[in-house]
């Protein structure tokens, strides 16, 4: 019953709107096709005229926003779009799943909005903290944009999350990558190493942890050796010379425990001849 008096009280108000359209339609032609948005009451306050139906309406209210969003005929349609998800739906039923993804997405691709679309996503994790995906997918959105400190922080909470895949963990390590700083990439690759009970995912970071200290113990030798030569006007005979003049504390080591391959012709440092390997 409750649920029948709820529909039709949800259907009265439609009407109502109806009628009094025509009667504004003259003021309207002067304003955007969605201003009428912005007087869909919050849903804080709509949720007392449901008679406890609150997830009917919001179901009812978000089926309509895709059908209003998807219309590219309509002018100004984004304009309201964090109102009628961040304070209409999601108000109405702060545990229904879509409305803050759907919402993110059309605030990130539509509008260009960045951290109203945050703002959503991060207003369903805090209603639905076993929910790793909304921080996963504001992880993303801060990649995009380029802001990978904060795509860091986003994938931590992800991958904290009890249920989250165990490959959420290694985007951490990944935005470091990105951003460049490799010490914090290899330094997060050696810990899921060590803390994960994945196979799949210990071998990944055991791999990209070897790689990316290959990559900084090349780079570290490089930049010794061009020091040396800055400043003796010659190449050093050899790697052991950095440290014996003082340009290197200590000479590094292959992730095997091999000394890197060095020639004094040209200058350069790499991890040794490719391997041959035979069946």
């Amino acid at each position: 019953m409750k649920t029948l008096w709820a529909v039709l009280l949800l259907a009265a108000c439609g009407l109502a709107v109806a009628g009094s359209d025509g009667k504004l339609r003259v003021l309207e032609q002067s304003r955007p096709v969605a201003h009428h948005l912005l007087y869909l009451p919050n849903g804080k306050y709509l949720k007392l005229a449901t008679l406890g139906n609150a997830p009917l309406a919001a179901d009812l209210i978000y089926l309509w926003s895709i059908q209003f969003y998807g219309d590219y005929q309509a002018e100004d349609r984004y304009k309201y779009v964090e109102h009628i998800y961040g304070n209409v739906v999601t108000e109405l039923d702060p545990h229904y799943f879509d409305p803050y993804w759907i919402g993110a997405l059309i605030l990130s691709v539509e509008t260009h909005d960045l951290e109203k679309a945050l703002a959503l996503l991060d207003k369903g994790f805090a209603n639905n903290p076993d929910r790793w995906i909304y921080p996963y997918l504001a992880g993303w959105e801060c990649s995009y944009a380029k802001q990978y400190d904060r795509a860091v922080s986003y994938f931590r909470q992800a991958a904290a999350v009890p249920g989250a895949p165990p490959d959420v963990a290694r985007l951490v390590a990944g935005m470091y990558q990105k951003q460049g700083a490799s010490q914090m990439a290899l330094q997060e690759w050696a810990r899921l190493a060590r803390e994960t009970k994945d196979a799949n995912v210990r071998r990944i970071a055991e791999n990209r942890s070897r790689a990316i200290k290959t990559d900084i113990d090349v780079a570290t030798l490089r930049a010794a050796v061009e020091r040396y030569r800055a400043a003796r006007g010659i190449r050093p005979r050899g790697l052991a010379q950095l440290v014996a003049e003082g340009f290197l504390a200590s000479i590094p080591t292959t992730p095997d425990g091999e000394e890197y391959h060095y020639d004094p012709a040209t200058g350069e440092v790499s991890a040794g001849p490719a391997r041959v390997i035979t069946n």
